[in-house]
């Protein structure tokens, strides 16, 4: 298996299998990659990719009809840590202050299982998402608007979507049992003053790149 080193630039990529459309791009820098687990670091100022065309549903913030672009998008607020293992149905990102580095929020984001590529990981955002305040086991649910609309509207099976929903419980039940990677030293952990803000490469759309 190849594993990616530290301080290296890798994409995580959402993409529509059934359609073969890459639909969110975002670069990361590699903290750890081993078999414990993949930790990930993404600063302020991180350009990504993001489809463009027909958006709607709540706050307009779904795609309806993709025009076949991709516009750049910028990330902002706060540095992300975000900690995967493998085979799981979700990731979890620290957030901290750009300038205190004080952890803001904290979120589990569900998604398909990773798949290496030689670029980085592959996987698809599933729009239900739980976040928590720093220092609190309270998790809330997130977007449950949006699903529902998309459930509504034909556009996601309404057993996908309680699948989804599965996952996040089983997401919580897994953080508060203190079986994932989530842990205090995070909190003060700070990426190499040397490494650059990661960048995506030029093979960005390519479904098997090399």
């Amino acid at each position: 298996m190849r594993r990616f080193a530290p301080g290296q630039s890798i994409v995580w990529r959402s993409i529509d299998r059934a359609r073969d459309v890459v639909q969110t791009v975002w670069p990361w820098s590699v903290v750890r990659d081993d078999p414990g687990g993949v930790v990930l670091y993404m600063p302020v100022g991180t350009v990504g990719k993001q489809r463009t065309g027909e958006r709607g549903g709540p706050r307009d913030r779904l795609m309806i009809r993709w025009d076949g672009g991709h516009r750049h998008v910028t990330w902002h607020s706060a540095d992300v840590v975000r900690l995967y293992q493998e085979g799981d149905a979700f990731s979890i990102w620290i957030a901290r202050d750009e300038a205190t580095r004080a952890v803001v929020w904290r979120y589990i984001n569900l998604e398909e299982p990773w798949r290496r590529t030689a670029i980085g990981f592959d996987s698809r955002d599933w729009w239900l998402d739980l976040w928590s305040d720093p220092g609190s086991d309270e998790w809330r649910w997130k977007d449950e608007d949006e699903i529902a609309w998309l459930v509504a509207e034909g556009h996601v099976d309404g057993a996908l979507a309680a699948e989804v929903r599965a996952h996040g419980e089983e997401a919580v039940r897994r953080v508060r049992a203190g079986t994932t990677l989530l842990d205090p030293s995070w909190s003060s952990w700070r990426p190499d003053p040397a490494w650059q803000i990661p960048v995506i490469p030029p093979s960005w759309r390519d479904l098997a790149p090399r």
